[in-house]
């Protein structure tokens, strides 16, 4: 019995002096938690790949991007960004992100499998250092993230790697993010299933404590940090999508008229001029029925448009008590802005486009 105490108070010893190195080790700059690409195929994740969307974007968009230099000659503290495949939508994202100049991006993307993960009521965070950038990797703005956490109510996050894996929603902007700023580093932040009341109630508190992050930092929206909310906008047509028909207007000419022009009336009555809270709690239940899981009106960013955009109304009457307001910069779709040819193999496409199999993209700044 003694021999086999002794035995017992050795491996206590042992383990007690391995769990002790384990935590007092430091985490040093090598040490790094990648969060690989969940798209390898729709998205640019070499340097060379990037640059040919970029440039072949770019040059497609010159006249109005230039108008758009002119009228601007300010970097937006927010905005709207698509987050389908680059040579579908790369014209629309440059729109936006060109014109993003802040080192620290907070990302809210959307949670296109919440459904299925079982979660709602709450934003989720991850705990990967970097994301993968087409230059190197990327940081997490782990400080801030921590503040986020200690500051939030522990029912209003989550934190999942797994979940994160999964969801190609943020990961889509980080490239062209790393494209316009080097250094960029982000907080991604997913935000499935959830009420307006509780959207009020997250985005009031992560309002607050971003502003003391802010003010802590000596930073200035627009130059230092800046918010970018991820959507594409409506899935249209009766072919391809799991044998579901989301073509009410009909999946031809005409059909797509009426659908457009359904999509400038959303976005000019619920997203542009000046934010009201009114006006957001009402785009999220056009889009959605009162049961948050039947769409009203197919729009991937129906809870993480609401939240974002909350977050910048609450950010702003903290810190200024002025309205902030929002542009239209660019909308355009899969079908009628086709798909540039970057002279490259990648990246590709990850859907089809025609008349009865289309996505919208909008790109909206805010300052």
């Amino acid at each position: 019995m003694n021999k086999i105490l002794s035995v017992y108070v050795l491996f206590l010893s042992v383990f007690s002096i391995l769990f002790v190195q384990s935590c007092s080790r430091k985490h040093t700059d090598t040490e790094i938690s990648l969060r690989a690409p969940a798209d390898t195929v729709g998205f640019a994740w070499n340097a060379d790949a990037l640059e040919a969307v970029i440039q072949k974007a770019e040059q497609a968009e010159m006249d109005s991007i230039e108008s758009e230099k002119r009228m601007f000659d300010k970097p937006w503290s927010a905005g709207i960004c698509p987050h389908d495949d680059h040579v579908y939508a790369g014209r629309v994202y440059v729109h936006l992100l060109r014109n993003i100049k802040a080192k620290h991006i907070v990302l809210f993307g959307v949670g296109h499998k919440a459904w299925k993960w079982g979660v709602k009521d709450k934003i989720i965070l991850d705990s990967f250092t970097h994301w993968t950038g087409p230059y190197k990797p990327v940081p997490v703005m782990q400080e801030v993230r921590n503040e986020l956490i200690n500051g939030l109510d522990t029912s209003f996050y989550c934190i999942s790697n797994a979940w994160h894996r999964q969801e190609h929603s943020i990961e889509g902007i980080v490239p062209f993010l790393q494209y316009y700023t080097k250094d960029v580093e982000i907080l991604p932040i997913i935000v499935p299933y959830m009420h307006w009341s509780r959207i009020d109630s997250i985005a009031e508190n992560l309002a607050r404590i971003f502003s003391n992050i802010i003010d802590d930092r000596s930073w200035t929206p627009g130059k230092d940090i800046a918010f970018i909310i991820s959507t594409d906008c409506v899935h249209y047509g009766d072919e391809g999508w799991g044998g579901k028909n989301y073509a009410p207007f009909g999946a031809d000419e005409q059909g797509y008229i009426r659908a457009v022009k359904r999509e400038f009336s959303l976005i000019h009555e619920h997203l542009t001029g000046n934010l009201e809270q009114e006006k957001l709690s009402s785009f999220l239940y056009k889009l959605v029925d009162k049961d948050l899981y039947t769409y009203r009106i197919t729009w991937c960013g129906r809870f993480c448009i609401p939240m974002g955009l909350d977050v910048l109304f609450h950010l702003n009457r903290i810190r200024t008590g002025s309205p902030i307001s929002g542009t239209l910069l660019r909308y355009g779709t899969s079908y009628d802005l086709g798909v540039l040819d970057t002279g490259m193999d990648t990246p590709g496409t990850t859907a089809p486009r025609s008349i009865r199999h289309w996505v919208g993209y909008c790109a909206i700044g805010y300052r």
